[in-house]
């Protein structure tokens, strides 16, 4: 059964800690009300959606998609697994 209370996305790499996520996955999180769960090196973290409009960048740019040309930014999250941390650290 296909979990419909999250949108999950796989990180392949971090940065400092970071883990980036395209803008139109956290806007599909935020439209449908539902929190955002990231996996990255095989620990899961979890996002409540309250916390997704105030996901920080570490830069503005914006980048084009190589498959469908659609254009993205980032949003950077300190990644700390669910099993290690009380609360969710947001970059701003």
């Amino acid at each position: 059964m296909k979990d419909t209370t999250s949108v999950k996305y796989k990180a392949k790499k971090s940065f400092k800690g970071f883990v980036s996520v395209r803008s139109y996955i956290v806007d599909k999180a935020i439209a449908k009300k539902q929190d955002l769960i990231i996996e990255f090196d095989g620990k899961i973290m979890t996002v409540p959606n309250d916390y997704l409009r105030t996901a920080g960048q570490l830069h503005k740019k914006k980048f084009k998609s190589k498959f469908d040309n659609k254009e993205y930014e980032l949003y950077d999250f300190f990644f700390l697994a669910d099993s290690d941390k009380g609360t969710v650290k947001v970059l701003f």
